[in-house]
């Protein structure tokens, strides 16, 4: 999804994330909601990866604090 953003394949916001989103649920990954207050971390996270291509900042980030939905999957494939 990062990669993506960066290379902004979508010209506008609100369908790129639509798009993404609808990508991470098929997946069984979650959904990308990052949360007002930490807003401003989340900037400056991918600003640097923009800048710098380095995409492991954000990506740690973003499965601790900003996808919803993937804990209630992995708690159901661990019943199973």
């Amino acid at each position: 999804m990062y990669h993506n953003m960066r290379q902004q394949i979508f010209r506008v916001d609100n369908k790129q994330t639509a798009i993404y989103n609808k990508i991470l649920i098929d997946g069984g990954t979650g959904l990308i909601k990052v949360p007002l207050d930490k807003w401003d971390k989340w900037h400056e996270l991918i600003t640097d990866y923009y800048r710098t291509n380095d995409i492991t900042q954000v990506k740690q980030w973003t499965y601790a604090n900003a996808i919803q939905g993937l804990e209630a999957r992995l708690n159901k494939n661990l019943k199973k």
